[in-house]
């Protein structure tokens, strides 16, 4: 998820190496140079595939163009990178020009700091960790001409964002923001509601403002044919009503260790899921069937508690680096067990998702709450992966390599989506 500190990287980056000019032309808010010039390299070249076009946008929000002008035959190529302006975020927008290597199937830049990896359907999957955050986005080769068109039609990869009633509070209900990914075909289509963790300190209303969605796991299932919604709890994003989910008691801390305060805070954010999975059910493309629900680390261990609530609404659950606390509260180990506990109810299979050092969880941490699951009558697997420069936590950015074992896991649900 791209944070205010990764933004801000992500800006002064920009800043630092070069920005727009007068002269040069926006697309989509996206400004460009005007001396853009793709050169194909020749037939056979490694890493001659990244050469061209590409359109999207960080974590669905920030949009994002990158030109791969050059490709060499020794692996390196010339590249351009631009962020769009968004004023509400602080940041304005630019481009650098960069040289970039291409080694492994994936094609690197130094500064800013990214990755791309090409999937099969000829996609381009973008990671870039400003700070200690993990952005990600999702980019598709557009034509040059394109680009001098001013983005007319062009694809983003951009949710339809909605707003559905929420829990009741201070008598009325709040509205709750929800991002929808809509796969093709006219529908109705299985539902998969995915949710968010934690923001930063949880007291920063910038960061709490911002776009906090799953980015590449929404993208990924909407491409798997499923309607994917990630609500915003409430005080999050454009969601209505007050964000508390484990302050402490004199609201000096957003995420503290306490036990009964987590605890609360994890009731709010369940009655927050309650309330928006009824609101999508409703829907007209939502087909009358269980839901897929998963999410990201606190939104991971909401999943888990939610599928054991509700056991006869889900098909299954996708945890992502799921867990309530980090291992750094001493409390840490009894809360996250209980929400893991709570998901035992639930008797289909789930998968768990976990990355070598993560910065809020161990592995030997996580391996213990999913056996606190297992325990209480939970079924699944737990897979830990070797993510890219040490960002464990970040797992969830990076499809290509949790993909196979979410499709296998999705193939194995389909029986339980029949109404």
């Amino acid at each position: 998820m791209l944070t205010r500190r990764a933004a801000l990287y992500l800006q002064c980056a920009f800043f630092l190496a070069g920005r727009a000019r007068a002269a040069d032309r926006p697309t989509g808010g996206v400004p460009l140079p005007a001396d853009l010039a793709l050169h194909p390299p020749h037939p056979g070249t490694p890493g001659g595939a990244f050469a061209g076009a590409w359109i999207g946008s960080w974590d669905g929000w920030l949009r994002h163009v990158l030109v791969v002008e050059t490709v060499r035959p020794d692996g390196t190529a010339d590249v351009v990178s631009a962020l769009a302006d968004d004023p509400a975020a602080g940041i304005r927008g630019g481009w650098v020009r960069r040289h970039a290597t291409i080694a492994g199937g994936v094609l690197s830049v130094r500064d800013p700091a990214a990755r791309y990896v090409m999937d099969p359907a000829g996609r381009l999957s973008g990671t870039a960790r400003p700070v200690a955050a993990i952005a990600s986005a999702s980019l598709i080769r557009v034509p040059q001409a394109a680009l001098a068109g001013g983005a007319a039609g062009l694809d983003w990869g951009e949710p339809d964002l909605v707003f559905v009633d929420g829990p009741i509070e201070n008598g009325a209900p709040v509205r709750l923001e929800v991002a929808l990914f809509r796969p093709a075909g006219p529908g109705p289509f299985p539902l998969a509601v995915l949710n968010h963790g934690a923001t930063a300190t949880g007291t920063d209303p910038v960061a709490l403002r911002r776009p906090g969605w799953p980015y590449a796991p929404a993208r990924f299932l909407a491409d798997a044919g499923w309607l994917v919604a990630c609500p915003h709890r409430r005080g999050r994003g454009r969601s209505e009503g007050f964000y508390d989910e484990t302050f402490e008691a004199d609201r000096s801390r957003g995420y503290g260790c306490g036990i009964d305060a987590s605890m609360k805070g994890e009731a709010r954010a369940l009655a927050d899921v309650d309330a928006a999975v009824a609101a999508l059910r409703r829907r007209p493309e939502v087909a009358p069937a269980p839901i897929l629900i998963g999410g990201v680390s606190r939104g991971g261990a909401l999943a888990v508690a939610y599928a054991g609530r509700h056991p006869g609404e889900v098909a299954g659950v996708l945890n992502f680096v799921g867990g309530w606390l980090g291992a750094e509260c001493p409390t840490a180990d009894q809360v996250n067990a209980t929400l893991s506990r709570a998901g035992g109810r639930f008797p289909r299979p789930t998968l768990w998702l976990y990355g070598e050092n993560d910065r809020y969880y161990s592995i030997a941490h996580s391996r213990g709450h999913f056996d606190a699951f297992r325990h209480a009558g939970g079924t699944g697997r737990f897979l830990v992966f070797h993510v890219p420069n040490g960002a464990g936590h970040g797992l969830a950015a990076f499809p290509e390599l949790w993909a196979g074992p979410v499709r296998e896991y999705l193939a194995t649900i389909g029986p339980a989506l029949r109404p």
